[in-house]
């Protein structure tokens, strides 16, 4: 079914019934069902809690408890593990905030943060989870060591303390993103020096892996993409243009550009005549 015969199904049936909720109807409902749902999940919890209880005063032990559970109750040993993670991890309580999608996010956190959001009469979501578990690594990174010391005192709660590491950082990014290429080298420590003897040998000197047929397909590619870009004198700028811009590698690379001239130069005649001579497409190299 497509999106037009789902919409005039959806038209059908508003047009054939009898009462039409209003959108406030809607969002009301559901809500009172997203309760009922919470509600239910942890009646779950509480039945699996007291089927644990059952099982041990039967078996002296726990040893198996999971799998029988979760065959007699129809369901995955997966799932059954996961609940059974939940109701080890945190006390029985019929707090409605949480759902078992937020449980098994809390599961991940340090204690202290857990502890926070258990305390907690909001609704919880797992966006909110992930970002104070996010923000909460930042409280022990360098240059919030307030905040740390804050939470070890008492005089804030983890989450706000989380939640006031994330701001630092966003903010932080922003004002980095402001400078200039300068500033910015200059707050990370500066350039490191360079030793130019070191520099030339490493500039002179080709790599292990240099290979001169693929360095002058590599050529032809990239000259090829010039000619796409721009006409002649557009590309004779931007290489001159750059060229004065590299003041490092300027002779050397100087040098290639009249060595490459001198190619041209000699083979003209011969690189003219590919021009004119139509290729055979279905030659493979």
């Amino acid at each position: 079914m497509n999106d037009d015969e789902y919409y005039k199904e959806l038209m059908t049936k508003a047009s054939s019934a009898v009462v039409l909720h209003s959108w406030q109807d809607c969002v009301a409902g559901f809500k009172q069902a997203d309760r009922e749902a919470g509600t239910a999940f942890h009646r779950t919890l509480d039945w699996m809690n007291k089927a644990a209880e059952v099982y041990l005063n039967d078996n002296d032990k726990m040893a198996g408890f999971v799998g029988k559970f979760g065959v007699d109750c129809g369901i995955s040993c997966d799932y059954a593990s996961r609940l059974n993670r939940i109701r080890k991890t945190f006390p029985p309580c019929a707090a409605e905030n949480f759902s078992f999608n937020v449980f098994e996010s809390l599961l991940t956190l340090p204690k202290e943060l857990q502890d926070d959001f258990m305390s907690s009469e909001e609704p919880v979501k797992v966006k909110d989870v992930k970002e104070a578990k996010e923000g909460y690594k930042k409280v022990g990174e360098k240059g919030n060591e307030d905040l740390k010391d804050a939470v070890s005192s008492g005089k804030m709660k983890p989450r706000e303390a989380a939640k006031k590491a994330l701001s630092r950082s966003e903010q932080a990014v922003i004002e980095f993103n402001s400078l200039t290429d300068e500033q910015k080298l200059e707050r990370l420590g500066g350039a490191e020096p360079i030793d130019a003897a070191k520099q030339r040998k490493l500039d002179e000197t080709l790599g292990k892996d240099f290979n001169p047929s693929n360095a002058a397909t590599g050529i032809l590619l990239f000259v090829n993409q010039l000619r796409l870009f721009g006409g002649q004198k557009e590309i004779e700028h931007h290489i001159l243009a750059q060229l004065n811009r590299s003041v490092r590698m300027q002779k050397y690379e100087a040098e290639a550009l009249l060595m490459l001239a001198d190619v041209i130069y000699k083979n003209r005649d011969e690189i003219a005549s590919f021009v004119e001579t139509k290729p055979n497409l279905k030659l493979v190299n």
